[in-house]
């Protein structure tokens, strides 16, 4: 059982909390050159889906509820995020929200990704490409 762990994990990046000394499992896959992109992780049993944009111009985000809607040929589902993640130290504007297995099956099969911002909708096509980039991030939080 040890070794299915590691392998499933192998390819995946690891970093510990200095808090809790929990290891978390993570992956990136790039939506839009090296500023806008999707994480997903895995601590302990949590599962987070996470959007990352370097560049977007929103400084301030409204404390609401955020769209992440995703169409698959697996079943079309929407992820809602409460909170952002913006501030002087960290200029990187992310989204997270928790994942459920459902959603990481309907994930695998992801042709488009719409985040639905209060100024703008970011819309993104998964090819071939990144759709196996995407499942091969699913794999380190399985």
């Amino acid at each position: 059982m040890l070794l299915t762990f590691q392998s499933s994990h192998a390819q995946c990046k690891e970093r510990t909390s200095r808090a809790t000394k929990q290891k978390t499992y993570y992956q990136d896959v790039l939506l839009s050159g090296a500023h806008e992109f999707i994480t997903l992780s895995k601590t302990g049993e949590e599962k987070i889906f996470t959007y990352n944009n370097k560049l977007i111009e929103m400084i301030f985000h409204v404390q609401t509820f955020t769209e992440i809607r995703f169409t698959s040929t697996k079943g079309n589902f929407t992820l809602f995020t409460t909170a952002s993640n913006r501030n002087f130290w960290n200029s990187s504007f992310t989204l997270s929200s928790p994942v459920t297995p459902d959603e990481i099956e309907k994930m695998k099969g992801a042709v488009k990704i719409e985040i639905i911002l209060p100024e703008e909708t970011k819309i993104y096509s998964l090819g071939n490409q990144k759709n196996n980039l995407l499942i091969k991030a699913l794999q380190c939080i399985i």
